[in-house]
């Protein structure tokens, strides 16, 4: 009774009045060790202590700044002029080695009793006048050393020494009398305190305490109200709310207690509930088709409980599973798999979607299993409840279109090869019509050289086989007879065929020179000076046979002294792949005869426009943008390759150093135009060969 009577009235008491709180710390269940000393004793200490230690911080603050300031002006400060002044003074004692006046000096220095020693010693060190002995006190000492000069020269040194300990004493004498009175201000302030603590807080905590020591032992009836308005009767006050407080809680305790009745018995009913519904939670775990177990979480896991579905998975029977545990019962494959689960759980505190290869027993088939699991309070500790799903069939599946994915991965990556080779003989093939369209026009060169040579020559092997019978029958003739009249038959026959034979065979010789340079030209990148003007004409030249089959002509605007630091074999084949392609597709086939204009103009800023235009029928709008592009024709399969206007472009911007482009002129045709420096840039021989 008188227990329960205590801890109702520490609870009642908490927040009203610091008696009990007090009280509850002294004799309840969290004890707190105070001091020996009593309240009041306590409150005089603190008194005590908050007047003496600032007074006496500060105190002695002061004095060490005063004997700072006082060794300052006492010492240092008649110190430096002392050396001062006596090193000037003796400067004509110690030249003139009059100890007398020296001594005088030195004496009137002496009578100052903070003077220790005064020491003049001459230019060779020694002793000339010594007064004093400072070889006392070290620490409390302070010396200056002066020289002494005469006349510029030194003649001596001057040591003068004095002593801080009278002013140190005298600090002491003042730190004592303020010492004293400061003891005698806390004497009186305790005279006045002890009384009036006594009477206003030492009493009536004491008559608090017996209160407080009453209602702890149940005795409510007495009030311990005070009339007072201070803080000790407002502490009263609220100790006797606390009793009014106690006596209405002292009443409400009979009601708390047949209310915990009640509460016990809905308790005894609850747990009758939870052992019905953990009856039927066995039910359900029991029936339930996916293979579950419950185990405890500790140092080791100990399995509590299985499943029929668990028996049946692993292969093994609830009564030798239950106390043991997954490692020593053998249904994991690799235990170190098993402690990476144990170590989510104990982390996270579940486990979702683990996938691990398990055993049906120590020696059974394997199967792969895809575990959840939880870590759940149950009546007080941690408890793993785990569920095994088998997955082995499914995993299977998995596997098999991991594999279908590989090797669809690896045909991919054949047909990417197939088509990275057939891409790159699509790029040979390409390099091998370049090539086979600049062998075309070589063989366009050869051959219509070869019909300008056909003439001559012929014409030449005529007269050649014409003189050879005239001189047959000139042989023939001398062998009968020979006649004036028959010497200059043939003398002329002979003068005038010589002279036929010679301008032929001189034109083939020009045509075979032009020739030689042209196939030079074109067949390598010799860069040269040449006129433009004479090397289109040697190209135009090259170009007859074509051109004579065509119902087109070919004409040229170029001055004759435009000359040029270049590659003549790339700009001659620039030309010809231009009229080329202007005679397949500038004209209709039964279409009135054309004409093709090459015109060369200077630009300013030493570069060359060269136009090669015709009044054909023009290129599409649509097709002016594509003309340059490789493998682009119109009339692919009747005389047009694609590689015409691409390598002109290619041969103009690389080799050339210029820039090209196209459009349409307005009453018909088309215009190409090409602007190029008169000197070319230098290029590599790989990139001009490209």
């Amino acid at each position: 009774m008188q227990l329960r009577f205590v801890r109702l009235t520490r609870t009642a008491a908490r927040g009203h009045t610091a008696t009990a709180l007090w009280y509850n710390l002294r004799k309840g269940p969290f004890r707190v060790k105070f001091p020996s000393f009593s309240l009041r004793q306590t409150l005089m200490l603190g008194v005590a202590a908050g007047i003496l230690l600032p007074a006496l911080f500060f105190a002695g603050f002061q004095v060490t700044s005063k004997l700072e300031t006082e060794v300052t002006l006492r010492v240092e400060v008649p110190l430096k002029q002392y050396a001062d002044v006596l090193s000037r003074g003796m400067a004509v004692a110690v030249w003139n080695l009059d100890r007398g006046v020296a001594i005088e000096l030195v004496e009137a220095v002496m009578r100052n009793p903070d003077v220790v020693s005064v020491t003049v010693t001459d230019e060779f060190g020694e002793p000339f006048v010594k007064r004093g002995d400072a070889s006392g006190d070290i620490d409390n000492q302070r010396q200056e050393e002066r020289e002494i000069t005469y006349n510029g020269a030194r003649v001596g040194n001057l040591s003068v020494t004095m002593s801080t300990l009278q002013v140190q004493a005298e600090a002491r004498d003042e730190l004592m009398r303020f010492s004293g009175a400061l003891l005698l201000q806390v004497a009186l302030a305790f005279a006045f305190i002890w009384p009036l603590f006594s009477s206003r807080i030492v009493q009536p905590m004491l008559r608090l305490r017996e209160s407080a020591l009453r209602l702890a032992r149940g005795d409510l009836s007495e009030s311990v109200a005070s009339p007072k308005n201070d803080e000790m009767g407002q502490l009263s006050n609220a100790l006797d709310t606390m009793r009014i407080d106690l006596g209405a809680l002292l009443g409400e305790r009979e009601q708390k207690t047949l209310a915990l009745q009640r509460e016990l018995e809905e308790r005894a009913r609850t747990e009758q509930a939870l052992r019905d519904s953990q009856a039927k939670f066995a039910a359900i775990f029991d029936a339930s088709p996916v293979a579950m177990s419950v185990s405890t979480m500790g140092d080791e896991v100990q399995t509590l409980d299985v499943n029929s579905a668990w028996g049946r998975v692993f292969g093994m029977d609830r009564a030798s599973v239950i106390g043991t545990n997954g490692k020593r019962v053998g249904i994991w494959k690799d235990l170190s798999v098993r402690e990476k689960a144990l170590d989510t759980l104990q982390k996270t505190g579940e486990l979702s979607n683990f996938q691990a290869w398990m055993s049906r027993g120590l020696h059974g088939a394997e199967i792969y299993c895809e575990l959840s699991g939880r870590v759940v309070w149950l009546e007080g500790q941690e408890v793993l409840i785990m569920a095994f799903d088998d997955i082995t069939e499914q995993h299977r599946y998995d596997e098999n279109i991991l594999q279908l994915n590989a090797t669809l991965e690896h045909r991919v990556q054949e047909r990417t090869q197939e088509l990275t080779d057939a891409l790159g003989q699509l790029r040979a093939a390409q390099s091998e019509l370049v090539r086979a369209e600049k062998m075309s026009a070589l063989g366009s060169l050869v051959a219509g050289i070869a019909h300008e040579l056909n003439t001559p020559i012929g014409n030449s092997l005529t007269v050649a086989s014409t003189l050879q019978d005239h001189a047959d029958n000139f042989a023939q003739s001398m062998s009968k007879g020979l006649t004036r009249s028959r010497l200059d038959e043939f003398v002329a026959n002979t003068q005038q065929g010589a002279g036929i034979l010679m301008r032929g065979l001189q034109h083939a010789a020009e045509l075979v020179a032009s020739f030689k340079q042209v196939a030079v030209d074109q067949t390598s990148l010799n860069r040269r000076n040449f006129e433009l003007q004479h090397t289109v004409a040697e190209i135009l030249l090259t170009l007859g046979p074509t051109i004579r089959k065509s119902p087109h002509k070919v004409t040229t605007d170029i001055p004759h002294d435009v000359e040029l630091n270049s590659y003549p074999g790339p700009l001659g084949q620039v030309l010809t792949n231009l009229m080329n392609n202007a005679l397949i597709h500038a004209f209709d086939d039964n279409g009135p005869p054309g004409t093709i204009q090459i015109t060369a103009r200077l630009d300013g800023d030493n570069r060359l426009e060269l136009l090669v235009s015709d009044n054909g029928r023009g290129i599409p709008a649509a097709h002016l943008a594509r003309v340059f592009d490789p493998f682009f024709t119109t009339r692919l399969g009747q005389g047009g390759s694609g590689l015409g206007l691409n390598i002109v472009y290619n041969l103009v911007t690389k080799t050339l150093g210029g820039t090209i482009d196209v459009s349409n002129l307005p009453d018909s045709g088309a215009c190409f135009r090409i602007r190029m420096p008169l000197v070319a840039p230098m290029i590599a021989p790989d990139s001009a060969a490209g």
